[in-house]
């Protein structure tokens, strides 16, 4: 009975170890229902990252053509500017005004003349321009000696800065001066001196009277008597 009984327990355990059994297989895995969802979930999730980037892009590109849209657009004028007050410090980078332009003096000819009569003001003027720098400078009498106002004519070609400093010179020495300009000048400038300030016209002499000849009386002849017979 013991040996049945052992070989009906052999018999059960082979069926239950027979080649039926399921054997674990490595590397093969089968999805699950949670897995399946986790799936789903990762697609939906895609999705509106992609809308939102989408709607981003949209947002950007509509905001870019209405800053474009906007330059033409005049800007509003700033009507409460307000100056600087008095004592107050301006900006360091501020742009500095523009320095004049220096006159070329070298190789400008100027003649002057003696129109007053007065003794030495050809001088005098030139004294004044060598000071200024005028090297080539030559004085003379004017073909009048009664000028009072004085005269200047400019070569045409000659430089502006040179113009403008002769003409405040002469400014500041002389009573009136007036200006014209010629393009067949044997000089660049040439210079006819009137009257300085505070200075007066020369007295022209007064002429010497001529005398009158007397007139000699002539003598009447005498009548001849002749004798009585």
């Amino acid at each position: 009975m013991e040996e049945n009984q052992n070989e009906t327990k052999q018999e059960v355990q082979g069926a239950t170890e027979g080649p039926f059994q399921p054997q674990p297989q490595s590397g093969v895995s089968f999805p699950t229902v949670g897995e399946q969802k986790k799936s789903g979930g990762g697609k939906t999730l895609l999705i509106i990252g992609i809308l939102i980037l989408v709607g981003i892009l949209g947002f950007v590109i509509y905001k870019s053509a209405s800053n474009k849209g906007d330059t033409s657009l005049e800007p509003t004028p700033i009507d409460n500017l307000t100056t600087p007050s008095e004592g107050s410090t301006t900006d360091s980078t501020s742009t500095p005004a523009a320095t004049p332009k220096a006159a070329d003096k070298a190789g400008v000819s100027v003649q002057v003349q003696n129109g007053t009569g007065i003794t030495g003001e050809a001088a005098y003027l030139q004294t004044q321009l060598k000071n200024l720098g005028y090297t080539d400078v030559k004085v003379g009498n004017a073909s009048t000696q009664d000028a009072t106002s004085t005269q200047v004519t400019f070569s045409k070609s000659l430089d502006a800065a040179v113009v403008s400093e002769l003409t405040q010179k002469l400014n500041s020495l002389y009573q009136n001066v007036s200006t014209s300009t010629s393009t067949s000048a044997t000089f660049d400038a040439v210079i006819v001196t009137g009257l300085r300030k505070g200075a007066t016209a020369k007295p022209s002499p007064t002429p010497t009277p001529k005398s009158t000849a007397t007139p000699t009386a002539s003598a009447t002849p005498t009548p001849i008597v002749s004798p009585a017979p």
